[in-house]
């Protein structure tokens, strides 16, 4: 399933000498699953034999350039309704490494966005991470770190998941947090598998929560592949978001996505 999902982030601010008079600037934000973007090199320590020539999928560099042009043509369409620009930062997820996200940039699609890299190599045992992609007119990188999903202590022998990412910047200005998450999947059951994403999603919080002591007007964004629906235990309980903003207290979080999962639209 993909994954599509933006939202826009409209900053608005009145120029000198306009008392009533507001002028709006729209920057739009999103997140998309690029689903197993490896490239065809053959890595000893990460198990992606079955993307090369050789393997199950026959994964040949004609295929993947014909991945990144799909997928960049996609992006590059993204948000065009409201923005001529498309979307100015993108979460991501299920990507190799940095090297694929180059590639993705460098298509005749996107290169004349200017698209910067922010990607840290975590330690998931399938050797997949998350990143996130942006135009550098509209954000400035002031920092970026990985957040470890610990799930050692919850059993040994699960494997390591793709960590947090969290990227501290201004957007159009504005001071903005982002985490990108790509939790741990359903595998061997939703049941058994919730402790996981649970875990995942306190680790998320428990920064949010160093932020919002520090000033409680932070602006936060926390996007990706959850894993779970709006009204999981580990978006509902763990991170505390709600789908009314009028319920939404200092330092909480807010979740748009909750009238669309209502209505049935949209996926994890």
């Amino acid at each position: 399933m993909l994954i599509l999902v933006f939202t826009s982030l409209i900053l608005s601010f009145c120029l000198a000498g306009c008392s009533q008079q507001a002028e709006y600037h729209v920057g739009l934000i999103g997140f998309y699953n690029l689903e197993n973007l490896f490239d065809t090199v053959n890595q000893e320590d990460v198990g992606d034999e079955e993307f090369t020539a050789e393997g199950a999928k026959h994964y040949t560099d004609r295929v993947y350039r014909d991945k990144l042009s799909r997928l960049s043509q996609v992006i590059s369409e993204m948000g065009t309704d409201d923005s001529p620009d498309g979307v100015a930062m993108l979460g991501v997820a299920e990507v190799e490494n940095r090297t694929v996200l180059e590639d993705l940039v460098k298509t005749p699609n996107l290169t004349k966005r200017n698209y910067q890299i922010v990607h840290i190599d975590g330690k998931d045992e399938r050797g997949v991470d998350v990143g996130l992609l942006y135009n550098p007119n509209y954000f400035k990188v002031t920092r970026a770190m990985s957040l470890p999903v610990p799930t050692e202590k919850i059993d040994t022998a699960y494997g390591h998941t793709r960590d947090v990412l969290y990227i501290w910047g201004e957007f159009l200005g504005e001071a903005v947090h982002i985490f990108v998450n790509h939790w741990p999947s359903r595998r061997g059951g939703e049941e058994a598998s919730r402790p996981f994403r649970e875990l995942a999603a306190s680790v998320c919080k428990l920064k949010v929560d160093s932020l919002t002591h520090l000033d409680p007007n932070a602006k936060i964004i926390v996007m990706g592949d959850l894993n779970d629906d709006p009204a999981d235990a580990s978006v509902t309980k763990v991170l505390g978001a709600t789908g009314k903003k009028e319920d939404v207290k200092s330092g909480g979080l807010y979740n748009p996505w909750w009238a669309l999962y209502k209505k049935g639209i949209g996926t994890l």
